[in-house]
């Protein structure tokens, strides 16, 4: 499946979605395994006692340090390799559809790119689509560096553009 943005007609209603390469979310935790194993390795060497002083607090700091940035996005590269779907993002007439629930467009303010930054743990954040509310609140839809800044561009555009047409209809 293709990152880009699909568009298929269900019950003459256009219905247009956001996903991901399954293949890219294996071979970046693919990546991401092939660090974590070096780490392992790290503390091994530490272990069996084959390094020196030096070494020892070197290559503990590298493995700890390695395994805290890099373990999280091995799991989440591994839970988005193994999900049934890969669709982050669907949308339609009615609304926006992630996993967990349906936005109506009446309910959203404002769409636009989430910039990462680090979270309080100091830990990568993916780049998101954030929904901002017109009850004041904002919703984040994680990508999971999924998709390429061309890709999440073109997404964000859509979506704002489909909310601009929603907005005028209501009117």
């Amino acid at each position: 499946m293709k990152p880009e943005l699909h568009t298929s007609s269900e019950a003459e209603l256009e219905h247009r979605q956001m996903g991901y390469r399954r293949f890219t979310a294996i071979w970046k935790g693919a990546l991401c395994l092939l660090f974590l194993l070096l780490c392992v390795t790290l503390l091994w060497i530490i272990y069996d006692e084959r390094a020196g002083q030096l070494e020892t607090l070197y290559y503990s700091i590298a493995a700890i340090l390695g395994m805290w940035f890099i373990g999280p996005l091995f799991f989440m590269f591994l839970s988005r390799a193994i999900a049934s779907s890969t669709v982050l993002l669907s949308w339609n007439d009615e609304g926006l559809h992630t996993l967990k629930r349906t936005i109506p467009w009446d309910e959203i303010r404002k769409v636009e790119l989430g910039s990462p930054a680090f979270s309080k743990w100091i830990l990568s954040s993916s780049p998101m689509i954030a929904l901002y509310l017109k009850d004041g609140t904002r919703r984040h839809i994680q990508t999971d560096h999924l998709l390429t800044k061309k890709e999440l561009s073109r997404a964000v555009v859509l979506l704002q553009e489909t909310l601009r047409e929603n907005q005028q209809q209501d009117i």
